[in-house]
């Protein structure tokens, strides 16, 4: 099941290759417009491995692109989350790392396993939409997990705060992701932009 927040233009973003949308990436993301992809694809598809700062794993992200590829579909984000260990969840720090694959991807497991589409549409925001679950920042963006380590993950928020001439655009998902709190607010003269997914 998911739960989208649309934007009011509907346009095709990469996970999407061929919106033209740049990688946003820490504190200098520069962005396109409309239906994109929430994490940037790479090439045919990019596995993502995210730990927590005390060495236990977070999880694996699998993004496809627009080729389905083996007995993985087209346009789809595969999440193979180790539950037990989301009681560190807003504790720890995220860090993540990934590589790009163009043949087979890796066979992944997990304790929670759900897959979501990566195409979705970012929708603008001045005040914060979506509250409680743990806050990270890194940067202008920003990411929102809800669960624990007895339901899993129950809703996956992404944020992006940019200059209001600009469009939302991929997000490279790499590097520290910092435990904030609160709101995600919206610096003058930007827009804030967010997805809201339920697994």
């Amino acid at each position: 099941m998911r739960k989208a927040i649309t934007l009011c233009a509907i346009v095709t973003l990469n996970f999407a290759a061929g919106c033209g949308a740049a990688d946003a990436d820490g504190d200098d993301e520069n962005v396109d417009s409309a239906k994109l992809a929430q994490i940037d694809i790479g090439t045919r598809w990019r596995s993502h491995t995210g730990y927590y700062t005390n060495g236990q794993i977070f999880g694996r992200i699998l993004v496809i692109g627009h080729t389905a590829v083996g007995s993985y579909n087209a346009d789809t984000e595969y999440w193979f989350i180790n539950k037990s260990n989301l009681q560190y969840l807003g504790s720890y720090n995220l860090e993540f790392s990934y590589a790009d694959g163009t043949g087979t991807p890796p066979s992944y497991t997990g304790t929670q396993e759900f897959a979501l589409p990566a195409l979705a549409t970012w929708q603008s925001f001045s005040s914060d939409p979506v509250s409680g679950g743990a806050l990270y920042d890194k940067g202008n963006v920003h990411l929102r997990l809800a669960g624990d380590s007895t339901n899993g993950i129950t809703e996956v928020t992404w944020y992006q705060t940019i200059p209001s001439t600009a469009s939302p655009a991929n997000l490279a998902l790499s590097g520290v992701f910092y435990t904030g709190s609160g709101s995600v607010s919206v610096p003058s003269g930007e827009t804030g932009y967010v997805v809201d997914q339920t697994p």
